[in-house]
């Protein structure tokens, strides 16, 4: 039973077609060999019996429960009648002629196929051919011996027994490899126990903090300072244990999936600094192990790839150079250096060394050399990333001496890196806010010719959009856009904060710009110039390195700390913060209480600036803008923003009729409002 139910598993994907092909094929069989081409013999009653065996296989799904379990005998009965039986009994009936010898050896190849076990092959095969010859022959076994064409016998033996031979051979090593990759599995699963016991961890220490209980409608609790540092810390360790996670997931992958290895995520990065990173993450079994890993850096230079696949890979060198270490002076040695190919490092090691056999076959997957518990799969593993960088690894080694691996990545600028980038490029995706410029006009011809995508949105437009919206690969920033409506820039940059992509921000140098970017933006700051006259440079430059992230590089506008500016706003609280908030900026600033105030002082002394509410008794804003615009005085055309919570349409349009500069909506983000009134003072 348990055999059967194992062969009947075997065939189950291609159950279907094997019971369909045999429904149909026996039939026209018969009439190939009654009207096309005639045979002494032919029996439909034998084609249409088996013929309905191999239709019970293909509805074998429709079957009563009952009978299910009986399904796996079912399966090997019509496999043994339809193939052995009927052909060697047909090929029997036929005097043994050369076209039912042929169908006869077809029908072997077929049932090795079908029926994987070897033993039942061969128990099946002499079985249904000793039915077939008492069918055929009865007890006349002189008429058997006569008719018996004894040349085609060990032709069809030769077929049985090697073929099923071969085939166990190539199961046994399908099976192998499957145990391995199973095994592999299970390598998964403990090397993703450390980063979940890490998350778990991390969670108790958040729920350690939050307070306990439910809480009430009305119910408020506090976090201290420290409270909430200790909570952003292990927030900040739990990203890098997920990333960790994801990244051992990835190349133990990897290392199995020839097909895994992904160039998507491919950078520019120093090989010294990832190799002295690797050198320092290393697992090492001992702490004093740390002292015989030596790094010799001649000449540092860049090479385009995966910071992480690179780190592993040294992590499999040392890793290995460890386990064939014997008793003694034992060393590492790490060389980073340069060559007329491009950059290399070298990996040399006083171990137990190599044959030149074992050489010859230390890149091949699943070969092992004198390691128990090993996949064979690490070494081809770095095979297959030095080839997706387009460089190459090799190997020397004395026997009881010495091994030396070499990785060699070809030079940042070379042809293979250049075109490695034109084709990544390809999946990349470009979004870009603000007016559509010559700098836009410069990106879009770029992405039609390299073949990105390249959207754009105006900056209105793009405030509407979720967060989950802003998932590009590089997002451009015009900086206009903060210059003209700095509030609606202010709402995208809260928005931008989840993104994964890069940002960068264009400016004109012409200008000048308030940096009140949010300092949690991270950005590259862009010449607009720069895009426009070379816009692939500039892209890949982006895309494919680490560009600085310099803010000081930005034009900006410094405030006049002599300025002097009026608060007029009869809510006594806000009136008296943000009069303080202006004085820290080194401000000097006049409090008043209505519009009638607000032109008394003007009256008084030099201002330079009123910051006007809008609903005031005596005299509301609008009114004191327009007695301020109509008045003959020196002061007529100074700089007045309305300080209100309507923006409405329709106030608005009051606002500008009355003369009034700009708006800002209260309450103000403080960067909003130093932004606005470092635009006109």
């Amino acid at each position: 039973m348990d055999v059967a139910k194992k062969i009947y598993q075997y065939a189950q994907p291609n159950m279907s077609l094997i019971g369909w092909m045999g429904f149909l094929g026996f039939p026209i069989y018969y009439y190939v060999w009654v009207e096309l081409f005639p045979q002494p013999y032919e029996n439909l009653p034998l084609r249409l019996f088996c013929s309905l065996l191999f239709l019970g296989v293909a509805l074998r799904a429709h079957f009563p429960r009952v009978l299910a379990p009986f399904l796996p005998q079912y399966y090997l009965m019509t496999v043994a009648i339809g193939l052995p039986l009927f052909f060697s009994y047909m090929m029997f009936m036929n005097d043994w002629s050369t076209v039912w010898a042929l169908s006869l050896m077809a029908s072997c190849f077929l049932h090795i196929l079908l029926v994987h076990q070897t033993w039942v092959i061969l128990l099946q095969a002499f079985l249904a051919m000793l039915i077939a010859l008492i069918a055929a022959y009865g007890l006349d076994i002189d008429a058997m011996l006569e008719d018996a064409v004894w040349a085609y016998v060990p032709t069809f033996i030769f077929t049985y027994v090697f073929g099923n031979i071969c085939y166990f051979r190539n199961q046994v090593e399908h099976e192998t490899k499957v145990s391995i990759a199973k095994a592999f599995g299970a390598s998964i699963a403990h090397e993703m126990r450390n980063p979940l016991a890490a998350l778990r961890s991390i969670n108790d220490v958040l729920l350690s903090i939050l307070p306990s209980g439910k809480l009430g409608d009305s119910e408020r609790y506090e976090l201290s300072r420290q409270e909430i540092e200790i909570a952003r810390e292990v927030l900040s360790d739990a990203d890098n244990v997920i990333r960790t996670g994801n990244d051992t997931i990835d190349l133990l992958l990897t290392s199995i999936d020839k097909n895994r290895i992904s160039n998507t995520t491919f950078k520019q990065y120093s090989i010294q600094s990832v190799v002295e990173h690797a050198i320092e993450t290393f697992a090492y079994k001992k702490a004093s192990d740390r002292r015989l890993v030596k790094l010799n850096v001649k000449k540092d230079t860049h090479f385009f790839g995966s910071d992480t696949l690179l780190k592993y890979l040294i992590f499999n060198l040392m890793k290995n150079a460890f386990y064939y270490r014997r008793s003694g002076d034992f060393y590492i040695e790490i060389t980073v250096d340069v060559d007329e190919f491009g950059g290399k490092v070298l990996v040399k090691d006083n171990g137990a060394g190599m044959s030149q056999e074992t050489i010859n076959h230390v890149f091949e997957d699943f070969y092992t050399f004198g390691k128990s518990g090993s996949f064979g799969l690490g070494l081809p593993f770095c095979k297959r990333v030095m080839t997706a960088l387009f460089g190459d690894i090799t190997c020397e080694s004395e026997l009881d001496a010495w091994t030396e691996f070499k990785l060699s990545f070809p030079a940042y600028d070379s042809e293979e890196v250049s075109t490695l980038k034109s084709e990544l490029i390809q999946s990349k995706s470009i979004l870009y806010i603000g007016n559509k410029g010559k700098a836009f006009t410069h990106l879009s011809e770029l992405s039609f010719y390299q073949n990105f995508k390249c959207d754009h949105l105006m900056l209105d437009i793009a405030c509407d959009k979720q967060e989950y919206e802003f998932e590009y690969d590089l997002i451009v920033l015009d900086l206009d856009a903060q210059r003209i409506a700095p509030d609606l820039f202010h709402l995208l940059e809260a928005k931008l904060q989840f993104t994964e992509g890069r940002i960068a921000c264009i400016y004109d140098e012409r200008y000048e710009y308030v940096n009140q970017i949010d300092k949690h933006l991270q950005f590259t700051p862009i010449e607009k110039r720069q895009l426009i006259e070379q816009p692939r440079e500039v892209i890949e430059q982006l895309l494919f390195e680490w560009p600085s992230m310099d803010r000081s590089q930005l034009p900006t506008k410094s405030f006049d700390m002599e300025k002097t500016i009026i608060v007029a706003d009869d809510n006594d609280s806000l009136r008296s913060y943000t009069s303080i908030l202006l004085e820290q900026q080194g401000f000097t600033v006049v409090q008043a209480h209505d519009g009638a105030e607000v032109l008394d002082v003007l009256k008084a002394r030099p201002i330079d600036l009123v910051l006007m509410d809008i609903e005031m008794p005596v005299l509301d804003g609008i009114q004191t803008t327009r007695k301020i615009r109509s008045s003959k005085t020196i002061y007529s055309d100074m700089p007045i923003i309305a300080h209100t919570g309507d923006s409405s349409e329709v106030n608005t349009k009051k606002l500008e009729e009355a003369g009034m500069n700009a708006l800002v909506v209260k309450p103000a983000d403080t960067k909003v409002l130093l932004n606005t009134i470092a635009d006109w003072v």
